[in-house]
């Protein structure tokens, strides 16, 4: 009797502690929704979700991450962790928890440079686009871009070029004619060719007829954390955001 006494206290003292152990928030650096300026997290997801958290009284540390060491630790389930502003697929759902819906993203478009841009007279939708071999669209290989493209990609197969390093270096390669374009959400295009060190007019953007309408971005959580912990978090999202 005494055994299993002290066994439900050390359960409860256990509990309390994973109640009050302080969530790892990653993010990665993707201007304007995430970045680091002297030395702080900044963006306006970051500051969203700082409010949510706020809102749902929990304690939180943010800590810039590459996007694949981010999955590594998603992937794991030895301390809470959470990273901002993901999208949600049927594969990150096999070993991660997701919150509510934060933001939607405005409709993706393709960015190339004034001079590539003849390159895409005459294509009107992103199949045409894929299906075009002389072009190469560069890529990060953590990101996913919603379930049309996504799927567009395996049934078309273009031409792909993936790098794991900062997205400020897909521009580069598409000024140093590694890459012919690369898909992007327009809220990204002017802080991502500053960051990469060009002027705004030496880039142009084109709409496609086929792109559906921007992905929903979330909070994606290790299974560590619990579904009460992300049950507060819903509560607070509620309260703060509004998407349709």
């Amino acid at each position: 009797m005494k055994k299993i006494i002290v066994i439900a206290i050390m359960l409860m003292i256990f509990q309390q502690f994973v109640i009050c152990e302080t969530l790892t928030v990653s993010y990665l650096e993707r201007p304007p929704y995430y970045e680091t300026i002297n030395g702080k997290p900044a963006g306006f997801l970051i500051e969203l979700t700082d409010n949510i958290f706020k809102n749902a009284k929990i304690r939180v540390n943010f800590k810039d991450m590459p996007p694949k060491r981010i999955m590594m630790e998603i992937k794991r389930d030895r301390s809470l962790h959470c990273s901002v502003g993901w999208f949600k697929n049927k594969e990150r759902a096999k070993f991660a928890k997701f919150s509510l819906p934060i933001y939607q993203n405005k409709r993706i478009v393709i960015l190339t440079t004034i001079k590539k841009s003849h390159s895409f007279s005459g294509l009107y939708t992103l199949r045409q686009v894929f299906q075009d071999k002389s072009l190469t669209v560069v890529t990060m290989s953590a990101f996913s871009y919603g379930k049309y493209i996504d799927q567009l990609i395996k049934e078309t197969s273009p031409n792909l070029y993936k790098i794991s390093s900062e997205q400020n270096t897909l521009p580069k390669l598409i000024m140093k004619n590694r890459a012919s374009y690369m898909l992007i959400a327009p809220e990204e295009i002017n802080r991502l060719i500053e960051s990469a060190g060009f002027k705004r007019e030496l880039f142009t953007s084109k709409n496609l007829t086929d792109i559906p309408a921007g992905n929903k971005r979330y909070l994606i959580f290790n299974k560590y954390v619990s579904d009460k912990m992300i049950k507060k978090i819903n509560i607070s999202i509620k309260k703060l955001v509004h998407i349709k």
